[in-house]
């Protein structure tokens, strides 16, 4: 999708990560990803996306129609044929109703190419995150197994999976 912003053209895409959209995407956060974070492992946004930015292969960041980083996602691989995917995302990203739709539209074409290199994509979604619970099964993953108490707050999460 192709938008005319004055005589710049540009379009919701997902390109490699700057080290600068760490810190716009940590600050812009959307609170139920930053809550996820905390819940999960303890960390600040800031510090869980300096750690998935180091660790993921690749890292990407989606970028709205006027230019501005919409989120970040990633793989940290686990082994030759599995990885650990995530995705944060920032608290405005979806209020634009052609963003979403590329948005959309792209997360399958990005998870298509995912799966070549990682035939089986994992991870662990805090229960109460539901707009990225209902993204995950428009995506097609499963959910295999509710934990009641899990990550460093004990809190309910959801283990899913895309094979």
């Amino acid at each position: 999708m192709v938008s005319h912003t004055g005589s710049k053209i540009i379009k919701v895409y997902h390109r490699p990560t700057k080290i600068d959209d760490v810190s716009y995407v940590s600050v812009n956060m959307r609170k139920e990803d930053a809550a996820e974070c905390f819940a999960y492992s303890g960390t600040s946004p800031v510090e869980s996306l300096f750690e998935c930015y180091f660790l993921s292969k690749p890292c990407m960041t989606m970028v709205s129609r006027h230019g501005r980083p919409m989120g970040m996602w990633g793989v940290n691989r686990v082994c030759d044929t599995s990885g650990r995917v995530w995705m944060l995302g920032c608290k405005d990203m979806l209020d634009d109703s052609r963003d979403k739709r590329e948005f959309l539209r792209q997360s399958r074409i990005e998870l298509k190419k995912l799966h070549k290199h990682f035939p089986v994509l994992f991870n662990y979604i805090d229960a109460r995150n539901t707009v990225h619970l209902r993204w995950l099964k428009f995506m097609g993953f499963t959910i295999i197994r509710k934990y009641e108490k899990f990550g460093y707050e004990g809190l309910p999460f959801y283990e899913f999976v895309k094979i």
